[in-house]
């Protein structure tokens, strides 16, 4: 690609490679700084605020403009919080996410996706052992049940309120809109599940079952009668189904915890034959393998004859295995866990039958609660120790603004235990990296999308300004960059001489310069190591050479500036953050002081560069018996730099109140 040489003063010869696709000429070494509205060539006022260079490289063409105020609430909608489990097979399970604020799709075992009105509806994913998260699914329109079955592959099925049954071969199938087949039917079927080989189907007084994937079904009669309202399918071929309770025999309804629950039976024939369970439980559910009462502190379980049920069965054997659910965790944070065993059709396995003494018979009686307590764990508040002067800088978390669109992290990478070491985390050492997501926060949309190759360990995930910047761990440690935005692929952007286990946050500049900043140290620990910075040009995604890392001895802050710089501050560590120094590192150009030995006698809480100043918040230090606050809190001004390298407070905009110009010069 050709070079385009733009300079920002004369020409000082040849312009000499430069470390991003677009060349600056370097400028005089003790190139001065023109306050605004000062003379061209004329004498500069000290007092004048500094006014930087002007940026030569445009704006970046992917920036997004950050959400309204009235939009910012929906960055922090978790759209994943009120996800249900629809349906769960062996290495699969189906999930409806119907967005913040709906009503969980898929409740009472229907599944419609429609929601709360006005409501994001996310839809319907997969979370598969082997690929992770899929999704959205294309099911059948109107569909009122999904379910998993199948002997060596997970088959998906979806019912319609009109009985057709509906089958895709696996989640892959299931994400075209030509995915799913009409199958069987069942007339009137107004409940449904499936496991193992087995789907069934209520309507009326008739169950009836399915061994060839929906093709034909075979029906029988539970109770003379009474209308099955559901019906429960374990692997091994035990069906258990639900009819009305008794009515009372005198007429009048039963009073309070003594109404006779609704009548259970069981089938241990796959359906052609059935008889009243020994045991009627209040409520009945399906985990795993478990067929019992759902409930933890007295829990009952069918055992493995498909006859008697158990007490025996602890209920932390069924919580204690995470379920398929975890992975739809969206989150910068990369989160992994260990590959093996989960809560599916199959785990855990119907429990033993019960010994004497152990048995579930007759009416479920009131359990008697607290058998399984959950004992909550607080964590100790710690506080952020007091800082000093420009030291207080290295205590600026600010992020940048939220867009339309960002880049998040799945909860599904999986790790191989035999490979992390005692104490290490799951995440460091990834057998399968998480899948990732381009969110729609505006209209609560969800895309996976894979993780970039050549990113076997991702360690961090940052968005600023519409774009996600992925850092990956390279062979040797250093911090290997891919971007991406709402559209497009991922894009390798080289590896850099900067650990990727240090990154710390992100930090964007209105034209799109991007700053990636070392994780820093705490503002009382010393300085013993430079503050290291990758910088991004507001380039195409994928330009070559693109990002370059700055180091700052004495570093307390990087900022991103305008035209791909960086606005570097440092304060001596003989000075206990009462000198600041603050100069300007641009691609292609030496770096240029700005200002040193800034006498500093308040403490420093900001920086950053606002309309071409640099600019500094600066917060009175507290009285002597306030010091050592974690978060000590007073009004915080805006000071500019001035072309003497001094900080005085910016003029208040018209109308501001008098007591908010207190605050005298920071050095002051």
């Amino acid at each position: 690609m050709a070079l385009l040489a733009i300079s920002c003063g004369p020409a000082a010869g040849p312009a000499p490679a430069a470390p991003a696709s677009v060349a600056i000429p370097p400028a005089p070494p003790e190139a001065s700084v023109r306050a605004e509205g000062g003379p061209a060539g004329g004498p500069v006022d000290p007092s004048a605020p500094l006014v930087l260079p002007a940026a030569a490289i445009p704006p970046a063409p992917w920036i997004e403009p950050p959400l309204g105020e009235q939009e910012r609430e929906l960055a922090e909608r978790d759209l994943f919080r009120e996800h249900r489990e629809i349906a769960l097979g062996a290495r699969v399970a189906v999930f409806a996410a119907p967005g913040d604020g709906a009503g969980a799709a898929g409740r009472a075992g229907g599944a419609s996706g429609a929601g709360a009105p006005g409501a994001a509806a996310v839809g319907a994913f997969a979370v598969h052992q082997d690929l992770g998260v899929v999704g959205p699914l294309k099911l059948p329109a109107g569909f009122i049940w999904v379910g998993v079955a199948g002997q060596r592959d997970d088959a998906l099925y979806a019912a319609t309120p009109e009985g057709a049954l509906h089958r895709a071969a696996d989640v892959r199938a299931a994400l075209r809109p030509d995915g799913f087949e009409l199958r069987g039917s069942v007339p009137g079927a107004t409940a449904w599940d499936a496991a193992g080989g087995l789907i069934a189907a209520a309507a009326g007084e008739r169950v009836s079952v399915s061994a060839d994937e929906g093709r034909t079904f075979t029906s029988a009669v539970v109770a003379p009668g009474k209308p099955v309202r559901a019906v429960l399918v374990r692997p091994d071929g035990v069906l258990v189904a639900r009819v009305p309770a008794e009515a009372p025999s005198h007429g009048r309804p039963a009073p309070p915890g003594r109404a006779a629950p609704p009548g259970t039976f069981v089938s241990s024939d796959r359906g052609q034959t059935w008889a009243r369970s020994t045991f009627q439980p209040r409520t009945l559910e399906r985990a795993g393998s478990w067929i019992w009462n759902g409930d933890r502190d007295c829990p009952a379980v069918l055992s493995r004859d498909g006859r008697a049920w158990t007490r025996a069965a602890p209920a932390n054997l069924l919580y204690r295995l995470p379920p398929f659910g975890l992975a739809l965790s969206l989150s910068t944070t990369i989160i992994a866990r260990e590959a093996g065993a989960r809560r599916s059709a199959l785990v855990p396995p119907a429990p033993e039958p019960p010994a004497r003494g152990a048995a579930a018979v007759g009416r479920e009686p009131q359990c008697k609660e607290g058998g399984l307590g959950l004992t909550g764990i607080g964590e100790g508040g710690g506080g952020h120790g007091g800082c000093e002067g420009a030291l207080c800088l290295r205590l600026d978390f600010r992020q940048p603004p939220p867009t339309r669109t960002r880049l998040a992290a799945f909860g599904d990478g999986l790790c191989d235990p035999a490979r992390v070491p005692p104490g290490g985390k799951c995440a460091a050492h990834l057998v399968r990296p998480p899948t990732f997501a381009v969110v729609d926060q505006r209209a609560g949309a969800v895309t996976p999308v894979a993780a970039p190759e050549g990113c076997a360990q991702p360690v961090d995930l940052r968005n600023a300004a519409g774009v996600g910047v992925l850092v990956c761990r390279a062979a040797g440690g250093g911090a290997a960059l891919f971007v991406r935005g709402a559209q497009g692929p991922w894009r390798a952007e080289g590896t850099h001489a900067i650990p990727a286990d240090a990154i710390g946050r992100i930090i964007a500049a209105p034209d799109g310069t991007l700053l990636l900043l070392e994780r820093m140290r705490h503002a009382s620990a010393p300085q013993r190591e430079p503050l290291q910075a990758l910088v991004r040009s507001p380039l195409p995604l994928g330009a070559p050479q693109a990002w370059r890392r700055v180091v700052v001895p004495d570093g307390v802050a990087a900022m991103p500036a305008p035209g791909g710089a960086a606005l570097l501050a440092s304060s001596p560590a003989a000075s206990a953050g009462g000198r600041l120094d603050v100069s300007l590192d641009r691609p292609g150009h030496p770096v240029l002081a700005l200002a040193r030995g800034v006498e500093v006698s308040q403490n420093l809480m900001r920086i950053e560069v606002h309309d071409g100043r640099v600019r500094v918040g600066v917060r009175p230090k507290p009285a002597p018996e306030l010091r050592g606050e974690p978060w000590y809190t007073r009004d915080e001004r805006w000071h500019v730099l001035t072309h003497g390298g001094e900080l005085v407070p910016e003029a208040p905009p018209p109308g501001t109140p008098a007591d908010a110009r207190r605050f005298g010069p920071a050095g002051r």
